[in-house]
């Protein structure tokens, strides 16, 4: 696998790589100044784009409005009509950032003018350089007024939406709505993720002019995910074989779509374990065992069909009765490969631990939050990354946190985020469907040493087949789950 990665620093680790710079002797000043050159050059191409001549900068009390007396100045030199509005008394400025309005007032002395509560925006584009990483608590007076202010109106936001809190994605009292975000050395976990992935529209990194020290990430962004090309000398056994466990009488059909996932990520033989009636089988090409409705009967049938495959996917429509109890048992102790989502989370959690062998989970916000105790997907979704990490942490599993801005974290801290929000995907069994293309990746490796990576392949061809059938249709509504599965493709790597 190739994985076209992009780090992302959280807001401690964002202070760490200036503080190292500057410790190296690039000075603050120069920082601040190649930021909001670069920054500038965004806005200005943006501008452009949309027509716009005038462009209003609300600049905060610290180091992220020096970065919008940078973008101001250079907007006039760009030749458009700028000013810098001032949350606060321009003189009480200090350091880098009263360097940057002293050279603002050089060259166009009417350029920086004070913000109040009762003020207007004129600008055709608004530029947001309130607050940038450092916020970490509801705004207020001057500030509140200025986020009302852009309500409605065309946004950029430096480094991040005010009212933005950058690790978590969530909000912290009311944000603008941003066209575009210009972050600052690298991206940011909670642009990605969340709220933030809708607060900060398209998100450009705005470079320091110096190599930024960045010492082990723990948080990466997926960019691209491109796998190896099968071999020719390829047969169904090396293909990978998949066991889906699920299904009961009224929700076969997510077992179905789990047998399909798994056929349509490569899967060289899929088989559907359950105890509700088959009937004419939906896939000619899967094979089927029909479960006994004694649990120990049951039990003893899996695990002998356990020992013929290389993955199980535990979980899709399997039901939470004791007899479902019997069998998450069998197989959590079966020290095969799983994918667990859907009612097989519910039980995994129950029993605690680890299952022992390479394990992937797979819940939605809600499932995640009756994984770790939580009352509500809202608890979930106000920290994306630290809930998948935690879940990973806890049950010794690869987590995916399914969602707009899905993540992926490992037991070790490591996460990944894919900033896919497709709506084409918000429909029943699209899940089952990810966790068979997860366990078939998973399968085709016949190992456990990077788990993670079926993982990220898995969610990442998911999202992108919602994408592609969304273009397709040319609207998010009406899409079907097996559509979904149908739409799966894999970036393969000649």
């Amino acid at each position: 696998m190739t994985l076209e990665l992009e780090p992302l620093l959280d807001r401690a680790q964002s202070r760490q790589v200036d503080q190292t710079l500057a410790a190296r002797g690039v000075h603050t000043a120069l920082l601040m100044e190649n930021a909001g050159r670069g920054a500038a050059e965004h806005v200005a191409c943006i501008a452009r784009e949309r027509g716009a001549r005038s462009i209003d900068v609300l600049c905060g009390p610290g180091n992220n409005g020096g970065d919008g007396l940078v973008v101001a100045r250079h907007l006039l030199t760009h030749g458009f009509v700028a000013r810098a509005l001032s949350l606060e008394d321009p003189t009480r400025w200090r350091g880098d950032a009263a360097i940057m309005r002293d050279a603002l007032i050089a060259i166009a002395p009417t350029a920086l003018v004070a913000f109040s509560e009762d003020a207007t925006l004129d600008g055709e584009l608004v530029v947001d350089a309130l607050f940038g990483t450092g916020l970490s608590r509801p705004l207020d007076g001057r500030a509140a007024a200025a986020v009302a202010a852009m309500h409605g109106r065309a946004v950029v936001a430096l480094d991040c939406p005010s009212g933005l809190d950058i690790d978590t994605g969530s909000t912290l009292g009311p944000a603008p709505h941003a066209l575009a975000t210009i972050t600052f050395a690298t991206s940011k976990p909670g642009l990605h993720t969340g709220e933030g992935l809708a607060l900060a529209g398209d998100v450009f990194v705005a470079h320091l002019g110096a190599v930024a020290p960045i010492e082990s990430p723990r948080s990466w962004l997926v960019r691209r995910c491109s796998i190896e090309p099968r071999s020719r000398f390829a047969h169904k056994g090396t293909a990978g074989r998949v066991l889906v466990v699920g299904g009961s009488e009224g929700t076969i059909g997510a077992g179905w779509l789990a047998c399909l996932g798994a056929h349509r990520a490569g899967a060289g033989l899929v088989t559907l374990a359950t105890r509700a009636p088959v009937g004419t089988p939906p896939l000619i090409e899967t094979m089927t065992l029909r479960l006994s409705n004694d649990e120990r009967d049951a039990a003893t049938a899996v695990s002998d069909a356990v020992a013929r495959v290389d993955c199980v996917v535990l979980g899709p429509g399997l039901g939470r009765d004791r007899w479902a109890r019997v069998l998450v048992d069998a197989l959590v102790s079966s020290g095969r490969p799983l994918v667990i989502d859907a009612d097989g989370l519910a039980l995994f959690a129950e029993r605690g631990g680890s299952a022992g062998a390479p394990t992937v989970v797979t819940p939605h916000p809600l499932e995640a939050a009756r994984m770790l105790g939580h009352t509500s997907a809202r608890e979930i979704n106000a920290d994306r990354v630290g809930a998948a990490r935690e879940i990973a942490r806890r049950f010794d599993a690869v987590a995916v946190l399914k969602g707009a801005g899905t993540v992926i974290a490992h037991p070790d801290g490591r996460a990944w985020v894919l900033s896919f929000a497709e709506p084409a995907l918000a429909v029943a069994g699209s899940g089952d469907v990810l966790a068979g293309v997860i366990a078939a990746r998973l399968a085709e490796r016949a190992s456990g040493g990077d788990w993670h990576e079926a993982a990220i392949e898995g969610a990442y061809a998911h999202g992108a087949a919602g994408r592609a059938l969304r273009d397709e249709r040319r609207t998010a509504r009406g899409a079907l789950a097996h559509e979904i599965a149908d739409a799966i493709r894999f970036d393969e790597r000649w």
